[in-house]
């Protein structure tokens, strides 16, 4: 169980006791230079000024005691932060970096000190990084908006990566504007996948196709060559049409041959 904090109302019973105590030996040496009227009002000042004096201190004493829990409490947060896979950006309203986090450092490249003070696009974009979604990534900031997409970003060494990224503008509790962060996953494994997958694709379209066609020349030389020789009489006509029949038969085989290997490579 966590330990209570019993500093505060420590230090305000001590100060009360030792306020009491000298306040009342300072009284009694002032009561000899106190002018009459004001003697029988001595106590009642001093209970006045206690009842100030100690409200004031007790502010401060509240207010140092929660500003050091409110730090306590981003230093935790920071460490969750900087502990996560995901890429952490945070930037201020001029779009400057000005923290990341552990997993930006080790997939960019980039040394925090490197990043801070940089602009997202001088930092990261290159030759591949889709302008239309930039843009509406900066219509999204124009009006303090959230924004998802995704993007091929560069680190530092000119490597690739594709990133699926969350932007979202930061506000404070009046609703003034004080930043943005971006949460950031590399995709570029799942991306090289898909696009591996989009390729073999468009392959086996092609295969198929030209296949499609090969095989449509001898099948139709078949059936054309079958309804001859059923209604042929005459033998020599007969013999000569089963002859174009083999033949495109064996044309059909190799042809079957070719797509049974091409299958195979694709």
């Amino acid at each position: 169980m966590k330990a209570k904090n019993y500093s505060i109302p420590l230090i305000y019973i001590m100060l009360g006791v030792l306020w009491i105590m000298l306040s009342d030996v300072l009284l009694g040496t002032l009561r000899q230079t106190l002018p009459a009227k004001v003697i029988p009002y001595a106590d009642t000042i001093k209970g006045i000024f206690f009842i100030f004096f100690t409200g004031f201190l007790l502010y401060l004493l509240i207010k140092r005691d929660r500003n050091r829990m409110i730090a306590s409490d981003n230093r935790r947060m920071a460490e969750i932060v900087d502990k996560m896979n995901n890429m952490i950006i945070i930037s201020d309203t001029s779009g400057n970096i000005s923290w990341v986090n552990r997993a930006f450092v080790n997939i960019t490249g980039y040394a925090m000190h490197e990043a801070i003070g940089r602009k997202h696009g001088d930092l990261l974009y290159g030759p591949k990084t889709d302008m239309e979604v930039v843009k509406a990534l900066n219509q999204a900031i124009y009006n303090k908006v959230f924004f998802s997409g995704e993007l091929v970003n560069y680190g530092k060494h000119g490597n690739e990566y594709w990133s699926q990224f969350n932007f979202s503008p930061m506000f404070n509790s009046r609703g003034g504007l004080e930043g943005y962060i971006s949460v950031e996953n590399n995709i570029n494994d799942s991306k090289l996948k898909e696009d591996e997958i989009v390729r073999q694709h468009e392959k086996l379209k092609a295969v198929s196709w030209l296949n499609s066609h090969e095989i449509r020349k001898p099948v139709a030389s078949i059936l054309a060559l079958t309804d001859l020789l059923t209604d042929e009489k005459d033998e020599e006509e007969r013999k000569e049409l089963l002859d174009y029949l083999i033949q495109s038969t064996t044309e059909l085989d190799h042809i079957i041959h070719q797509i049974n290997e091409e299958a195979a490579v694709k």
